[in-house]
């Protein structure tokens, strides 16, 4: 069913021709040596090869282990992947450092986890190595969009048309060689009959109205291409226009700017099937090879505005000369005097020869400038910002404003204007590409980089009804929850105001802080209307008919005040009908209300059925006991009054409130003339004069589509924690301009806390500073997870949800603790609200058959949403996308975080998927380990390889237990110092985590641990030629890191991507140091981990085409991978999920000169076979707005895997059989086009003086080693104060005494200078 690329082993990468202008790569066909022998030879001897293959047989059973005790490979597996590699042993010195290294940081070789031995016969290597066999499936897999792209890259566009025709769909437009041109229409771009293969595209819509396109633009080189949506022309009225291209089984190369964008609408797109289509992002190429990092961002930006600023006074500067020229010609030209003619003619030419000069040495400065700091080489991510960079090209993007702001009929009369922008947009984003993809190329050499970006570029994610149901449930269920909290905070605002007359506010410390000036109170706040709306000529029909008839008629209680009460019935509003009575309508199906009997339900405040629903809870409303009076039977003056004030309040809501609402838009609405005057009315007698305090009347302030008088509160709300009453350990809060929220404690409290006491001034915080100088009290800010120079804007942010849950912050009635909650549970709904809402849901209709089969049930549906992913968002090029790819696991207390699991597989289909078990830990342990040459060398990679929880032996166990916190808690720790964050965040950590620790405390844990763990820097680079840390228990990983990140040329050991320029040491300033190091580490980890998505998604295309499994790649988060597959090939799809993990993994062991693998990390943990996308498939995905569990799907284990399939990805479950022999198989492999045997013992220490140095954690002993090593004995101290000296001799040096002025610059200001005097003169 699936569609994709032909996977052929016949296809050349095509990329090689252009690299070989980057790096010295063969194009031809290496010698049988240079293919099949890495550098540093490690192939062994062919009669050596076979008797290990016979003494592995002879012991196929046995568990191997290394010799640190880290189970390994089964043989079987073994001699599959590494067959013919044998990398040199490690020394035994080696070893004894390891098992000496393991020791001191408790680990115990002998206690090692036995795992099941797994042997099963693996798909053939498509080369001698597994090296060889990535390069081969990536070139498959690349084909043949490789070509195309390249094509695309080397072409010319045509010249732009001059004019463009308005007509719906597609018009090609020929450019003839004598420089004349046609047009005519076409229904897809298409030469010669054939759809185009090339493209280069760009759409514009107008989100406003809807996301459909309404214009767009293509380039081939064979022609311009234009599309109008026959919406925007008139000729139909539904906007849903999707664009076609043409047959979905031609491939294609698409290239645009952020093009997933414009994939989402391309018709062809919509198909289970897919299509052989692939998009390239020049957005995405562009942050690989010149992005910046978020730590960059904020000193590129200062460096353009200062360069912008530059620019705009040289252009005053040169204008001000230009019109000296001018005035200089000028005055020449009318002199009479001889004399004073010669002077300004001399005094002309100065000018011009001084205006030529600065010109020229501007020019030369600028490019020496920018050949010298990493600012001038990299850019933002705009195409207006990347074609500056990139290209030199100035673009004018204003005109994409009228597309947010202007009318379709606006656009239309200057569409001829908006096409040659949408146009323009094309030419230069083709330019950008021409300049983006070579340096891609060269910095991602990889075919499998190519490969992983190109399928990720085809993400897709099904959905049925469930869709549009999970939106309404969502916003109801966070609309109910807000409305509680609100009603909540009203009630105390309007209590806090009735505090007026007596000034009982006076004695509250919290009430007294808002602002009591009286405010007169008028009709825009809500006050004498009611006279207004009663002397109303009309009324809507059901407000008459109440006031007709009473509140308590027969006819209101049964049919209309249901209604004005918003009952619900088991969060269902009813409704009502002459058939059936009072109802449900659930799933399109009629239900009757959960009462005894069969028959009908006429009343819901009748003491039969709404007595006994109010009481337990079936049936709820905002106005429970005035429901609840009703249904006892109560008609008072008192209830009739409360009745006729709702009634009233309603009548006044807006249409467009009514509308949304199920309740109100049930009323009759139709205005009717209010001629009644016997009916009940409200006391209609002129009110005397209104004072509000000043923040009552605030909170009234009118609102659009609100009526008069509203109160507009929410937590949110500035004054809410001051209503609330809330308190921070017992001490009352207080909110400072200047400070955020802080908390008062008494003069003579025995209080101790991490908080610096605070000093007021800001004129608005005069009050809190008398306090706190005359009265003794001593104010501390709330602590904020950012530390004490942060502010804190919100204590009922979901940050302080714990804090109310252990009593830390509290009020009285705990209200704080329900508004804290609600905050908690709406935060994500909050936040990814507008994102969600707007999703671009297209569905199977008429005309648009997307090949889903729909469910049975009334109401089905199947649609489709592209995700708008940027295949490379960051530096690290991970993908970037704003809603899938930031969506929250479903969490029972979080409205609508079920997102994911609106995913859903159409019938049929299953979705097969793996989470990847600690893979950037296991990376970078992997590269800790690559020094000896072994895995689980090093502590931290034995942790990670065999290290368990139960035993306390885990890295997160050994953090936890250091730093007397959970392990959930220490992940966070071991991650984010993996990634590169020092001491100053793990305290930050330590604070957020306990709101009581004191930040000497924090301080010293957090040394402790990095002691333990990163160990100590010798902060020395003459020992042993380098900085370096020794001691840690993750010494040797951040050893490997930093050699990497500050290397010449860093690259990924796996793929040998290169970092982008903007991190580059050869575009950081000289004696940079360690600047930006984390974001440098954090490259090292996380772009080997896009190598390792990247790999496993280039396995499993390969293996999809090579066994004919029904699937298609689905989308991927960072580290979860799943694939939609058709059902009976779900287990296929497991299986070759589990063998691509292992392919991967053994590729990384490889290429750190590594010949063997460890069994624990070889297979995924579990791969699981599901119905939604959902992060474990056994997660029901419980949330306040999901409230009914999802079935589990299945989570398989290798075993269980196998055990489905028999082990064989072949449909027919026949056997995969045992590999070729090498000399058989070779004869069908074709030449290895570009490629280069890697280095792999690159990252293998080259003594044990250096491994004994990382380890050890005497400072004399490494003093000792070094002198071995070089022969140079070594004084002073390591890791002591000279850190300091020499950053205060750098910071002299850097700071200096002030530059020179330049004599360029100061020329031309001379030049000027004394010309204008000159004139003055004259």
């Amino acid at each position: 069913m699936f569609r994709s690329a032909q996977f052929s082993a016949k296809h050349s990468y095509t990329f090689s021709a252009y690299r070989s202008s980057y790096a010295t790569l063969p194009q031809q066909l290496p010698t049988t040596d240079s293919i099949e022998r890495p550098r540093r030879g490690f192939l062994s001897d062919p009669l050596s090869v076979e008797k290990k293959r016979r003494k592995s047989r002879d012991t196929e059973d046995s568990i191997k282990r290394n010799e640190v005790g880290v189970q390994l490979l089964s043989r079987r597996l073994h001699r599959q992947i590494f067959k013919n590699v044998s990398f040199p042993h490690p020394e035994p010195r080696f070893v004894r450092i390891a098992k000496d290294h393991l020791e001191m940081h408790g680990l115990d070789p002998n206690s090692g986890s036995v795992l099941p031995n797994i042997s099963f016969t693996l798909p053939p290597l498509q080369g001698h190595t597994i090296d060889q066999h990535f390069h081969r499936i990536g070139v498959g897999a690349a084909h043949p969009w490789s070509g195309l792209a390249v094509s695309l890259m080397e072409a010319q566009l045509p010249p732009l048309p001059e004019h463009w025709e308005i007509q719906a769909g597609w018009t090609k437009y020929y450019y003839r060689s004598d420089g004349s041109s046609f047009s005519e229409h076409v229904d897809f771009p298409s030469h010669g009959g054939n759809p185009e293969t090339m493209l280069v595209f760009d759409v514009e819509t107008m989100p406003e109205y809807y996301p459909y396109a309404v214009l767009a633009c293509a380039a081939s080189p064979n022609g311009w291409y234009s599309w109008i949506s026959p919406w925007l022309l008139d000729q139909r009225a539904d906007p849903t226009q999707l664009i076609p291209l043409g047959d979905p089984n031609v491939a294609r190369i698409i290239v645009g700017h952020g093009v997933s964008y414009d994939r989402a609408r391309i018709r062809e797109e919509y198909g289970l099937s897919g299509s052989r289509t692939r998009f390239l992002d020049t957005m995405a190429l562009h942050v690989a090879v010149k992005g910046i990092s978020s730590h960059q961002r904020p000193a590129w930006m200062k460096h353009r505005k200062s360069k912008v600023e530059e620019r705009e006074l040289a252009a005053q500067a040169e204008e001000a000369v230009v019109a000296l020229l001018h005035e200089t010609k000028s005055r020449q030209a009318t002199e009479q005097d001889g004399k004073k003619r010669e002077e300004l003619c001399a005094m002309r030419a100065t000018i011009e020869e001084s205006l030529l000069l600065s010109t020229a040495q501007s020019e030369d400065a600028r490019e020496e400038a920018e050949s010298k700091t990493w600012e001038d080489i990299t850019s933002a991510n705009s195409l207006a910002d990347v074609a500056r960079l990139h290209c030199g090209i100035e673009m004018d993007k204003d005109a994409r404003n009228d597309f947010m702001e202007c009318k379709p009929a606006e656009i239309l009369s200057n569409v001829q204007d908006y096409l040659n922008y949408c146009a323009n947009d094309v030419s230069v984003t083709h330019r950008v590409y021409a300049k983006v993809l070579p340096e891609f190329l060269k910095s991602s050499p990889s075919p499998v980089s190519f490969s992983g970006i190109l399928t990720m570029g085809s993400s897709f994610l099904t959905v049925n009804e469930g869709w549009e149901r999970y939106l309404e449930d969502a916003e109801r269920t966070y609309r109910t929850l807000e409305e509680g909290v609100k009603r909540r905070l009203v009630n105390l605002a309007i209590a806090a105001r009735n505090m007026v007359e007596n000034e009982q506010w006076r004695d509250d410390v919290w009430l007294r802080q808002l602002d009591w000036t009286p405010k007169v109170a008028k009709k825009s706040r809500g006050i004498g209307i009611s006279e207004a709306v009663a002397d109303k000529t009309l009324v809507p029909a059901w407000y008459k008919e109440l006031l007709s008839l009473g509140p308590f008629s027969t006819n209101i209680v049964n049919r209309i005040l249901p209604l004005l009460l918003k009952l619900s019935l088991d969060g269902h509003c009813p409704r009502y009908s002459v058939k059936e009575k009072w109802h449900l309508v659930i799933d399109g199906q009629v239900v009757r209300p959960p009462v005894p009997g069969k028959s009908k339900v006429l009343s819901l405040l009748g003491k039969s059925n709404g007595l006994h629903m109010l009481q337990s809870a079936r049936m709820t409303t905002d106005h429970h006991e005035l429901a609840l009076a009703l249904a006892n039977g109560d008609r008072s003056d008192r209830l009739s009054r409360w009745i006729l004030s709702l009634a009233e309040e309603l009548s006044r809501s807006p249409s467009s409130a009514t509308s949304d609402d199920p309740w109100l838009e049930q009323l009759d609405w139709t205005l009717v003339e209010n001629a009644s005057t016997g009916s009940p009315k409200l006391n209609l007698s002129k009110p005397p004069q209104v004072l509000w305090p000043k923040w009552y009347w605030d909170l009234t302030r009118p609102k659009k589509d609100l009526p008069a008088g509203t109160i507009d509160i929410t937590p949110r709300t500035r004054i809410a924690p001051l209503l609330l009453r809330l308190s921070w350990q017992s001490w009352p809060l207080f909110h400072s301009r200047e400070h955020g929220w802080v908390y008062r404690v008494g003069p003579s409290a025995a209080y101790t806390t991490r908080q610096t006491p605070l000093d007021f001034h800001h004129p608005a915080d005069e009050a809190l500073q008398v306090l706190a100088l005359h009265e003794g009290f001593v104010f501390y800010k709330l602590p904020h997870k950012d530390g004490e120079t942060a502010n804190v804007g919100s204590p009922l942010a979901k940050t302080f949800v714990k804090y109310a849950q252990d009593g830390t912050l509290t009020s009285p009635g705990d209200e704080a603790r329900g508004a804290l909650d609600m905050n908690a549970q709406c935060s994500y709904w909050i936040s990814a609200r507008d994102r969600v809402m707007k999703q671009m849901v297209v569905w199977q209709q008429e005309g648009l058959d997307m090949g889903l089969r729909v469910g049975s049930a009334p109401g089905s549906k199947a649609g489709i949403i592209l995700p708008q992913v940027i295949t490379m968002g960051t530096v690290t090029r991970r993908a970037i996308e704003r809603t899938w790819l930031t969506a929250s696991n479903a969490k029972k207390n979080r409205v609508g975080s079920e997102l994911k699991a609106m995913v859903r597989a159409p019938p049929g289909y299953a979705i097969v998927g793996a989470d990847v078990d600690s893979e950037e830990l296991w990376i970078s342990s992997a590269m800790g380990d690559a020094q000896f040459g072994m895995h689980g060398a090093t502590a931290i990679g034995w942790m990670t390889l065999e290290g368990t929880k139960a035993a306390g032996t885990d890295l997160h166990s050994k953090t936890a237990s250091i730093l007397g916190l959970s392990r959930d808690q220490a992940k966070v720790f071991n991650y984010s110092r993996i990634y590169g964050a020092g001491m100053r965040h793990a305290m930050q950590l330590l604070l957020q985590a306990n709101a009581d620790m004191l930040p000497e405390q924090a301080q010293r844990l957090a040394e402790q641990l990095y002691a333990s763990t990163k160990g100590k820097n010798t902060q020395r680079t003459d020992v042993f030629g380098r900085k370096f840390w020794f001691g840690g228990s993750e010494s040797f990983v951040f050893n490997k890191l930093e050699e990497i990140a500050l290397s010449e040329q860093p690259k990924t050991p796996a793929l040998g991507c290169g970092i982008t320029h903007a991190l580059s040491k050869k575009y950081l300033p000289a004696g940079f140091g360690a600047n930006y190091m984390t974001s440098r580490i954090n490259w090292v980890v996380q772009s080997s981990g896009v190598d390792y998505l990247h790999l496993v998604i280039v396995s499993m295309e390969h293996l999809i085409q090579t066994y004919a499994i029904d699937a298609r790649y689905l989308i991927s988060v960072h580290d979860e991978l799943r694939y939609l597959v058709a059902e009976q090939d779900r287990y296929r799809a497991a299986l070759a999920l589990q063998i691509a993990n292992i392919w991967t993994r053994c590729l990384f062991a490889y290429r750190l000169g590594m010949d063997d693998l460890p069994q624990g990390v070889a297979f995924f943990s579990a791969v699981d076979v599901d119905s939604v996308l959902r992060k474990e498939a056994d997660m029901p995905c419980v949330t306040p707005s999901h409230p009914t569990p999802i079935p589990p799907g299945e989570s398989l284990s290798i075993e269980e895997v196998l055990a489905r399939t028999g082990g064989t990805l072949w449909a027919d479950g026949r056997p995969m059989g045992e590999p070729m022999e090498e000399e058989d198989a070779a004869q069908k492999w074709e030449p290895l086009v570009g490629y280069t045997p890697p280095d792999c013992l690159q990252h293998r220490a080259d003594s044990a003086t250096w491994l004994r140095a990382q380890a050890t954690d005497s400072i004399a002993e490494i003093k000792h080693l070094a002198q071995v090593e070089s022969g140079v004995t070594f004084g002073g101290s390591v890791g002591n104060g000279r850190t300091r000296m020499m950053r205060r001799r750098k910071s002299s040096v850097a700071l200096g005494p002030a530059p020179e002025p330049d004599e360029k610059a100061s020329e031309w200001a001379e030049v000027l200078q004394h010309a204008m005097r000159r004139l003055k003169l004259r």
